[in-house]
């Protein structure tokens, strides 16, 4: 299912600034994005002319996540057994190897860093 997060991140990804050419990316229809794209706008979280259909994000936005990217970002380290399977942020990772194995993580706002590490 389709989030608000996806949305905002095609949008600045993507670099598409027209509601047509994101109806066609997202794959729904024309209508039912200039909605949510009314909805967005009235939370600000977007600047959308209905007019010429452009949507950008707002520079508060933007900016914001400047700052997140400067803040030291969460890391950690899990070991997963051979065999067996471990799920973050909707990613399934499997260990389908003869060992056990350790992922070292390293979420940023963009980026997201796994590192696959031998445990002997």
């Amino acid at each position: 299912m389709l989030s608000t997060i996806d949305i905002l991140c095609l949008i600045e990804d993507q670099e598409i600034h027209n509601v047509k050419q994101l109806a066609k990316r997202l794959e729904i229809p024309l209508d039912q994005l200039k909605e949510i794209m009314l909805n967005l706008s009235k939370h600000k979280l977007i600047d959308y002319d209905s007019k010429t259909g452009k949507v950008v994000l707002p520079r508060w936005l933007v900016d914001i996540e400047k700052e997140i990217e400067d803040v030291k970002p969460p890391t950690g380290a899990i070991i997963l057994p051979r065999s067996e399977e471990v799920i973050i942020q909707d990613i399934a990772i499997g260990n389908f190897t003869k060992k056990d194995l350790e992922l070292r993580i390293r979420l940023k706002a963009k980026l997201k860093e796994i590192a696959i590490c031998d445990l002997s």
